[in-house]
This record gives structure tokens, C-alpha cells and sequence, in this order.
């Protein structure tokens, strides 16, 4: 996927065909949330999910998309957080957050992509009145989780980065309980930051004392417990798909920013120390570090988003939005459209949504054909591969591979298959439509 043209470019359409699919993008027959809705219960019925602990492992984060387009919606100011010096510190484009269910086996297994969000630029829809969107982009990823759970009645382990120990993060999680589990619905993983600070549970208070029982005790600097050797046990896991030596140790600690007790895992690792909290406080160190070194398969997801399928390489945009610089300003200067136009903009963002969606699910069926078919696949793979980075074919290789055998069994399809009919909705006139 290039855009909509490279849709035209592949049923043969000119530019009728192309304002066609632009309509079908931007139609208002269909929500986004139903076809959601209906991929996520699909993927749950047919695919091998990873399970722990009687829950289900999602993983979050948020990506960024160059986007320089003058009256593209949800297109901001975007602050480059790599270290790469080539790379200016402020861009304009989209912030996009997602959620993505863990599937195949722990020791082999894929991201497949759940729900992709716009979750920054609000003002275009008249809807930016957060104090502190910073804060409100932490939690959006939560909710996005809560709403996966809640939904399809599953609770879940969500497994982020460091960006979402926060407060927030935690009490919205815990905002919604399981009842059948006496447990949230939605238990979070995170890394900690290394200036967080832990206190021990105060000791009880003596007979006789006036005054309340104190909650908090001894103050701990976490980062500084990497210090002390002596605590740590030595364990081996497979950290990063590799089986290694770790030293590991945890304790359960009060976190004043939330004013509840929290689970705290350090552990020190090949890549070194490495300082992690969990919402449940019975979990074991082992699996929340394990759980946690999975959290890398996004970042593998978003490279076959952007790289392999193009999902973000669409175009949409509205005249009736109005026009912003292509130099990164402050986002405070953003301009919603006049009220008379806010359903069209609207429309112009739900396209982007579901365009994305739409690449979301063919990435989540290519992970599929992998997992369950990967030996036949491998003997189908005729194209130069120098070496192979695990036992499952990558998202791109899968494509590679099922293209053109795709394509001699679409072209050899009879007359009357739902393929014909989708290339004349597309190309044929209005007769050939009512014919079909």
C-alpha cells in the first residue's frame, strides 16, 4: 500500500476508480469502530494467543509519522526523541498510539496490530481542552487497552515504556475490575525512570500512640539498590531471544505519586541494569521481566507498518481546513475549521483511521500465514534471503511470497466471484453495477 493510487494502479482504475475509493474512505455508511470491533473478535477466535497467568499480553506505545501536509488533520509540532544528530529536534506530523495482542508462543511470536489512533491534534476536531496534553497522551494507550478489555470481557497484561510511568497510567488501569478475578481488568508493566523513589511500609505504631498509623516508612532511591549485590539471586531467562545469566530481585514498595503499593523487579542484564514496576503484586519477577523484553516486537510492528505495508503513506487532507505552516510552530496556534465544516474534517480524519485499520489487518493476517504456516512457506521463499533472524518469516517475506500466488489465483477465479464484482464496483460503469 502506497496511498489510494497504488490501489488504482492494481485493479487497473482511472480517476474514476480513484474518487471512488477516496469515497469509500471517507464514506459515513460504516464506522471505523465496527470494523475494529470485528477484527478484534475475529483475531480472537483464530489466533494462537499468548497467554499468562489466565491474561492475555498487549502491548502499547506510540510512533511518529513525517506528515508536512498544509491542511492534513492531526499533523503537530512532533519533538525528535532519538539520538540521531542528523535528524532536526522538531518536525511536523502525526502521533499515532497503538495497541497490539501478543500471538504464537513467548519464545516465537508476533505483534499483531489491534487498534491504530490519532492521538495528538485534537484542535482540528474542536475537542483540544486538556490542561496537560502530555499527561493525556499517556493515558490514551491505557484506554485503548481498557476498551479492548472491556469489550471483549479479557483481562490483560499492558506492557509499555518508560513514557507511561506515571501516575495516571496506573490509576487509570485500575480505574475498572474484573469481577470473576477480584483484579483489575488491566494489570501494567512498565520500566521505571531512574530518579523514582519507593518507600518501605511503615513500621506499626507503638500501644498507646496518638495519631493515625503512618503509611509511609524508610525512603529508598530505587536506582541506588543496583548497589547491592548481595540481594540479587542469579537466575537464567531468555532475555531479547536469547538465553543468558540475569541477576534478578524485587520487593513490593509504597509509590507516593500513586499512594499505593507497587511491585518493583530489578534486574541486570547483558544489556545492563534495567529497573522495572508492576500494578500486580503476586506476579513473579521472572515473567514480569520476561513479559517485558517482548515488548520490542511493537517496534517490529511499527517497521512493517511504515516499511512494508506503507499503512501511513496516504494523502487525505480538507479544504475547508485551515492552511498550517510546514515549518514546526507551536501547537498552541493551531486553527479548528468553522463549525460548518468540523463533518467534513471529521470525515477526512476517520479515512485516515480507517486506511490504517485497513493496512492493520492485512499485517495481522501476514503473521498469521507465518505462525501457522511457516515450513511451507520457507520452501516457497525463491528470493535471495542472506540470513534468517528467527524461525517465523518476517511480515515482508510472507508478502513476498503469497503476492503473486494471490495473483494467479484471483486472475483464474470464475466470472461470478466477489472479486469481479469488487473490480467493477470499482471500475465498471453504473450498468455494469446493477448487473452485478
Amino acid at each position: 500500500m502506497s496511498g489510494v493510487t497504488s490501489m488504482c494502479r492494481y485493479w487497473l482504475s482511472d480517476e474514476r476508480g480513484y474518487h471512488r475509493l477516496l469515497h469509500f474512505f471517507r464514506a459515513g455508511s460504516y464506522h471505523p469502530e465496527r470494523l475494529r470491533a470485528s477484527w478484534q473478535r475475529w483475531v480472537l477466535s483464530h489466533a494462537p494467543l499468548v497467554e499468562v497467568a489466565g491474561r492475555l499480553v498487549v502491548l502499547g506505545d506510540h510512533t511518529h509519522v513525517v506528515k508536512d501536509g498544509g491542511r492534513m488533520p492531526g499533523v503537530v509540532s512532533l519533538r525528535e526523541t532519538s539520538e540521531t544528530q542528523s535528524k532536526p529536534d522538531y518536525f511536523r506530523g502525526q502521533c499515532w498510539g497503538a495497541v497490539g495482542l501478543l500471538v504464537g508462543s513467548l519464545s516465537a511470536c508476533f505483534c499483531l496490530p489491534l487498534s491504530l489512533q490519532i492521538h495528538q491534534g485534537f484542535r482540528y476536531l474542536g475537542e483540544e481542552d486538556a490542561n496537560d496534553p502530555t499527561l493525556k497522551l499517556g493515558t490514551r494507550v491505557v484506554q485503548m487497552a481498557l476498551s479492548f478489555a472491556q469489550v471483549n470481557d479479557r483481562p490483560v497484561w499492558l506492557v509499555l515504556d518508560a513514557f507511561f510511568a506515571t501516575a495516571s497510567v496506573f490509576r487509570l488501569a485500575r480505574s475498572v475490575w474484573s469481577v470473576a478475578l477480584q483484579q483489575p481488568l488491566v494489570q501494567v508493566i512498565t520500566r521505571a525512570k531512574k530518579n523514582y523513589v519507593a518507600y518501605f511500609p511503615a513500621p506499626p505504631k507503638p500501644p498507646g500512640r496518638r495519631g493515625r498509623q503512618r503509611q509511609y516508612g524508610m525512603k529508598l532511591v530505587l536506582w541506588e539498590a543496583f548497589d547491592h549485590a548481595d540481594f540479587f539471586r542469579e537466575v537464567t531467562l531468555c532475555i531479547y531471544g536469547k538465553e543468558e545469566s540475569v541477576r534478578l530481585m524485587s520487593h513490593t514498595l509504597w509509590w507516593k505519586p500513586l499512594g499505593q503499593p507497587l511491585q518493583f523487579v530489578w534486574a541486570v542484564t547483558s544489556r545492563g541494569p534495567i529497573l522495572l514496576m508492576c500494578s500486580d503484586l503476586v506476579l513473579d519477577a521472572e515473567t514480569i521481566l520476561t513479559l517485558y523484553c517482548r515488548r520490542t516486537r511493537i517496534e517490529t510492528l511499527f517497521d512493517a507498518l511504515k516499511n512494508t505495508m506503507g499503512a501511513f503513506r496516504f494523502h487525505f487532507w480538507s479544504r475547508y481546513l485551515p492552511r498550517h505552516s510546514r515549518r514546526p510552530t507551536a501547537n498552541r496556534h493551531l486553527k479548528a475549521p468553522q463549525a460548518q465544516h468540523l463533518p467534513t474534517v471529521v470525515a477526512c480524519w476517520q479515512a485516515m483511521e480507517t486506511f490504517v485499520l485497513c493496512a492493520c489487518i492485512a499485517t495481522g493476517l501476514l503473521q498469521l500465514f507465518s505462525l501457522k504456516y511457516h515450513e511451507g512457506l520457507w520452501k516457497q521463499q525463491v528470493l535471495y534471503l542472506r540470513t534468517r533472524s528467527r524461525e517465523l518469516p518476517s511480515e515482508n517475506t510472507v508478502r513476498q511470497i503469497l503476492a503473486p500466488l494471490l495473483a494467479r489465483q484471483l486472475l483464474r477465479s470464475p466470472p461470478k466471484a466477489f472479486w469481479w464484482r469488487i473490480n467493477a464496483a470499482v471500475n465498471g460503469d453504473e450498468d455494469d453495477d446493477r448487473q452485478t
